[in-house]
């Protein structure tokens, strides 16, 4: 490992700045109102510190502590911010039990259905329970756009204001920077508008890490500053650092790793795919680029995990799977449809694996739209997925026909460069879906793929 790549990896584990994002399995779609994504400016509701933990205002001496690091934090991300950010200091109890709170059920259903369906989650399980644990082991604070408040841990605060000594403060600087240029985002880039729009969980974990990529870059520089290193010196680094930084390993906690692989690759993905993507837009044109990469997000996680079809502005196919006649009349009914992306389908093609991903079976997408029909207490998947090559669209046949192995009520099946997923339907039922992939399949193979980027544009 280079000292690049070494001096990275500790600035990342000793910033925490992991700790703070709601899994995207729980939350694709959940509006500024009711998400509660704790670092990227979803508020949770206001709590009872009577019930559920103290909250207090900050102390002159902490106020000052945070206005001196706003102001690094400014000179770093080259933004400055309009309007003074309250400060709020609130135990782990406060923020755990608000946090436990927001979690609806509504969308615990979503994610017990759809991930439940295609085997990534356990749909007996206490997912209440798992997504609480995970978040009150890994928050430290958030950003709230509604109230312009900066929620901060009090441990956290006490490590800032020297409480620890001096290597706990350098952390808390570390954690805190991360956190202010979620304030940044939001006052000058239009983050919680940004997040009242509606996306498929492809987009939303594309958008979410432009939103985290972006911060974890600020707090890099702010340490590289510390240091006298220029970013510009550290850019190309992140962006080849690959394999060397596996943030998913280092992201370490007893309840997170103990998670099924879905809910820790979305939630680390956005911080370290993000930091990596963010850092070839800055590379490229300086924190101006960054800029525009927020008012013109990422519109797939391909694009976050391949930035060059970013620069190309590589589009997903559009896929619409009609309503299955002989489904319907078996009873079955169409409540839920998405998108989940090249991040996604890593992880449901990797389920073989020990690492839970499979990222080179998943590079190549092109496009994918899932249905989840269900009977009674009976839930079957119908995906169709499309690849940029037939050698992509038969590596990722290979993969899924591993991962679905066994499962009488499955099927994966490769037509040209399209793939078809089929998971929990009767067999007696599989002929029908097969007839109305193959015509799509040979519509697909008569439109040509996404076209393959100039080498300029390839890292």
């Amino acid at each position: 490992m280079s000292r690049w790549a070494a001096w990275l990896t500790v600035a990342l584990i000793s910033s925490s700045c992991h700790r703070q994002a709601i899994p995207e399995p729980l939350d694709p779609r959940l509006s500024t109102e009711t998400a509660v994504e704790p670092s990227s400016g979803i508020p949770p509701k206001p709590i009872d510190p009577a019930t559920s933990g103290t909250a207090r205002s900050a102390t002159p001496r902490e106020r000052a502590a945070v206005d001196a690091l706003i102001r690094a934090a400014e000179a770093v991300r080259l933004l400055r911010l309009r309007e003074p950010v309250k400060i709020e200091i609130e135990d782990g109890d406060a923020i755990a039990n608000s946090l436990h709170s927001q979690i609806e059920e509504a969308e615990l259903e979503r994610a017990r259905l759809l991930y439940g369906a295609l085997g990534l989650l356990d749909a007996e399980a206490d997912l209440r329970s798992m997504f609480a644990d995970v978040l009150g082991e890994q928050v430290i604070g958030y950003y709230d756009p509604d109230t312009e408040r900066l929620v901060i841990r009090d441990d956290v605060m006490a490590g800032l204001i020297g409480a620890f000594g001096p290597d706990q403060a350098r952390e808390a600087r570390l954690v805190l920077v991360h956190e202010i240029v979620h304030a940044l985002q939001d006052q000058r880039l239009g983050l919680g508008e940004s997040y009242k729009k509606e996306r498929s969980a492809d987009e939303d974990n594309a958008f979410r890490s432009i939103i985290e990529g972006d911060a974890t870059l600020a707090m890099v520089a702010y340490a590289l500053r510390q240091q006298g290193i220029p970013l510009s010196a550290a850019t190309a680094g992140i962006q080849q650092m690959g394999e060397l930084l596996d943030l998913n390993a280092l992201v370490r906690g007893e309840k997170l790793d103990d998670a099924p692989a879905i809910v820790r690759v979305t939630l680390v993905a956005p911080y370290l795919r993000g930091l990596q993507f963010a850092a070839a837009v800055q590379g490229r044109g300086g924190w101006a680029a960054v800029n525009n990469a927020h008012r013109r997000p990422p519109s797939t996680s391909e694009q976050v995990l391949h930035p060059e079809k970013y620069f190309a502005r590589e589009k997903a196919e559009r896929i619409e799977v009609a309503d299955n006649e002989a489904l319907l009349e078996a009873g079955f009914r169409r409540i839920e449809e998405d998108t989940l992306g090249e991040l996604e389908l890593s992880v449901f093609l990797g389920q073989t694996r020990p690492s839970g991903t499979d990222e080179q079976a998943a590079a190549g997408w092109a496009g994918d739209r899932l249905v989840i029909y269900t009977r009674g207490d009976e839930a079957a998947v119908i995906w169709w997925t499309t690849w940029d090559t037939e050698a992509d669209a038969e590596e990722a046949f290979d993969a899924a026909r591993e991962v679905l192995t066994g499962d009488p009520s499955a099927r994966a099946e490769r037509k040209n460069r399209s793939v078809l997923i089929v998971k929990g339907l009767p067999p007696k039922l599989h002929r029908a879906v097969r007839s109305d992939f193959s015509s799509f399949a040979r519509r697909i193979k008569d439109q040509p793929a996404p076209p393959s980027l100039p080498p300029d544009l390839i890292y």
